[in-house]
């Protein structure tokens, strides 16, 4: 199995849009995409943290320095500034 489509079935499973063991489909994506139309679920959340380590220390000392940078709105600052960047592409 090619190693995208491991990562397309193990964000899947982590997330609770498939169980473990079952193919990602189209109506698997549609479920995953919909996730993203409000707000997040706690599980996808959860899963989204742990896949991109934002519960370890070095996260945590980032965001604590963009909010001693920018008060509370520092991480929102930071995030618009990327948006802005990529829009400049």
């Amino acid at each position: 199995m090619p190693i995208a489509k491991m990562a397309e079935r193990l964000l899947c499973q982590r997330m609770g849009v498939v169980d473990e063991g079952q193919q990602v489909t189209e109506e698997a994506i549609d479920k995953f995409v919909a996730m993203f139309q409000g707000q997040l679920p706690n599980i996808a959340v959860v899963a989204l943290r742990a896949l991109f380590n934002l519960d370890c220390d070095l996260a945590h000392a980032v965001e604590d320095a963009q909010v001693a940078h920018g008060g509370e709105a520092g991480p929102e600052m930071q995030a618009a500034a990327g948006d802005a960047f990529d829009a400049a592409e």
